[in-house]
């Protein structure tokens, strides 16, 4: 007997622009970091971005260069790994897993193979969906919405 779940209706966050709101991201958005005005304002990157591109709004010319430094610092204050991009540069120890010439994964030729990890990794995805819905603690590391 299989448990049967309804879809769980999404979550829809709507937000209601004030004309102080818009007077706002009008006055700023083509001066401001985007990060900042969306601080400001209270509402996600993603939601500024859609409202800007809404109202035909853009950075002003020369944002980019006026503003390289900073944007340069942020990146790197991002960067986890200060290795990223270094030419040459690989994870110790890692030559020892490696593929060797000549020798390919399974997964590229293994059908039988690459059905098992699908079907397996599909129920182990369906298993952790429905213990969400009933609120019981994850068993695996999986982010699933």
């Amino acid at each position: 007997m299989e448990l049967y779940l309804p879809p769980k209706p999404r979550k829809k966050f709507k937000i209601n622009w004030s004309d102080k709101m818009i007077e706002i991201l009008k006055a700023k958005f083509a001066i401001t970091f985007n990060r900042e005005l969306a601080k400001e304002l209270n509402i996600s990157m993603r939601s500024l971005i859609r409202k800007a591109r809404e109202l035909k709004l853009e950075k002003e010319p020369g944002f980019l260069e006026k503003n390289r430094e900073t944007i340069t610092r942020m990146a790197v204050a991002n960067n986890h790994n200060k290795y990223t991009g270094v030419k040459g540069w690989s994870v110790p120890n890692s030559e020892n897993t490696r593929f060797k010439p000549g020798q390919t994964s399974l997964m590229k030729t293994d059908r039988e193979l690459v059905s098992r990890v699908h079907k397996t990794r599909n129920e182990t995805i369906k298993r952790e969906r429905i213990r969400m819905r009933l609120g019981l603690s994850r068993l695996t590391n999986l982010k699933l919405k």
